[in-house]
């Protein structure tokens, strides 16, 4: 029996194994990500018409205007245009009480200004008192909001965090609204 060891396979082979094993998993996984990249980004844009659809159902369709994250008020990152000229549909990323930009909410106002419908879309708040801004009966009190809205009923105690950015985020989209017929 020998018990001396040898450097090449008590030390570099087993490295050798391990490095072989990982670039493997690497090519694998990347020609994975290859493959179902297309297929992701295809169900994501699905799934955001069907958000924008369902928040201004009387749009034919929506073009994405042109305006970068920075032009547009406060947490609103992408406006979509009604092609009929029903309204604009406003994407957000609020801060939440589960965090930074934690809150992505969709808020739709029609041409005439005021607040069609809001949808979240997702979020980190607190089961049971964070989530209660998912309820319809919540979401149906911005319909037919504008930029002097009241917030009176809106924040909902023992929610007053998420509530408040969930005020605040509507506002931003309302601001929004405003610049965009604006800049037309």
């Amino acid at each position: 029996m020998n018990n001396k060891s040898n450097v090449k396979t008590d030390f570099i082979a087993p490295i050798a194994v391990l490095t072989l094993i990982c670039l493997v998993m690497a090519a694998l996984l990347a020609f994975t990500n290859d493959v179902t990249a297309p297929m992701i980004e295809k169900t994501n844009a699905e799934r955001a018409e069907a958000a924008r659809v369902e928040v201004l159902p009387e749009a034919d369709g929506f073009v994405l205007l042109g305006f970068s994250k920075e032009e547009l008020p406060g947490s609103v990152y992408e406006v979509y245009e009604a092609t009929n000229g029903v309204g604009y549909v406003f994407m957000i990323s609020s801060d939440g009480y589960g965090g930074k930009e934690t809150l992505n909410i969709i808020c739709s106002v029609g041409a005439d200004g005021l607040v069609v419908d809001t949808k979240t879309l997702s979020h980190n708040e607190t089961p049971g008192l964070g989530t209660k801004i998912l309820a319809a009966a919540y979401r149906e009190l911005y319909v037919g909001w504008d930029a002097g809205a009241e917030v009176d009923g809106m924040i909902i105690s023992g929610s007053t965090v998420t509530t408040s950015f969930y005020v605040e985020a509507i506002r931003n989209a309302i601001e929004a609204y405003e610049f965009v017929k604006e800049a037309a």
